[in-house]
């Protein structure tokens, strides 16, 4: 019998249901080769172990997993067990993580979230961000931030106003606007990105008004002296 098997196993069966082992009372039997990998996956962590999506043979380096339709904001986590001729598995390999966005994509790896966003205003109706990056528990090191603007219309995320790079070793950065309208609101988010990869989906974000007027002009000054 050949043992030398493409498709997904479970009980027996391909995901088509064809047979590919040989009946037994009470169930059924399949012959996996000796060092192949079964691949399970899990939805937020808890993995379905009772559930093979994919089978490996021994020295391959990757397997494409047929029939995945992954609901849109979702997160899939893939693991692999090595199995021994005797049918028995080895402990869990590190985990694969696979996000799905609201609009059913896949997301890469992502770097950190930025923390602790802050505006400020600045003198010609500019706008000063400051932020932290963290890199503790990241997938992946960011290339930068991009930052976006709203001022009235909605967030473009598909065209940020402008990137501020990263640079290792630093946590705080800052980025400063150039003159926008006077008396106008403006909302900003900031996100990390990698190139080549993901960028982060938070959407959180801070405001202020730009200003160029400045205060008002000091008025009715005195001044008086003594004689010592």
């Amino acid at each position: 019998m050949d043992t030398k098997f493409f498709d997904s196993l479970y009980q027996g069966d391909s995901p088509n249901g064809v047979k590919l082992g040989m009946p037994l009372t009470g169930g059924d039997f399949w012959p996996r080769q000796a060092g192949c990998h079964t691949v399970y996956r899990g939805q937020d962590g808890d993995i379905d172990y009772d559930t093979i999506q994919a089978v490996m043979e021994s020295g391959d380096s990757q397997v494409s997993v047929a029939n995945q339709g992954l609901p849109a904001n979702t997160i899939w986590y893939f693991i692999r067990r090595q199995v021994s001729g005797c049918g028995l598995e080895s402990p869990d390999s590190d985990e694969c993580v696979v996000q799905i966005d609201a609009d059913g994509a896949m997301l890469r790896k992502m770097p950190n979230q930025p923390t602790n966003l802050t505006i400020e205003q600045v003198a010609g109706a500019k706008l000063k961000l400051q932020w932290i990056y963290s890199s503790l528990g990241q997938q992946i090191a960011p290339t930068g931030f991009k930052i976006y603007i709203d001022s009235g219309s909605g967030f473009d995320y598909e065209s940020p106003a402008d990137t501020v790079s990263y640079s290792s070793g630093r946590d705080s950065f800052a980025w400063t606007s150039d003159a926008l309208t006077d008396g106008q609101l403006y909302k900003f988010v900031v996100r990390s990105y990698t190139t080549g990869e993901g960028q982060t989906q938070n959407t959180n974000y801070v405001a202020a008004f730009a200003d160029s007027t400045g205060p008002p002009a000091i008025t009715d000054i005195n001044a008086s002296w003594e004689v010592i």
